[in-house]
């Protein structure tokens, strides 16, 4: 049997990092990666989990 291994959906925000790296990062749109999160743009700081959808 074997282990297959399953991607984690979500991405930890690293220090320094904030909406604009991220989304120029993974080439998403800021105001996408908002609305899937239901987070305003004051609560994306360090240490948060935000899940990225690059699929439509």
């Amino acid at each position: 049997m074997s282990i297959k291994k399953i991607s984690f959906p979500y991405y930890k925000l690293k220090k320094g990092e904030n909406l604009k790296t991220v989304s120029k990062k993974f080439g998403v749109d800021s105001t996408k990666i908002l609305l899937d999160n239901h987070l305003s743009p004051k609560q994306i700081k360090e240490g948060v989990f935000i899940k990225i959808k690059t699929d439509n």
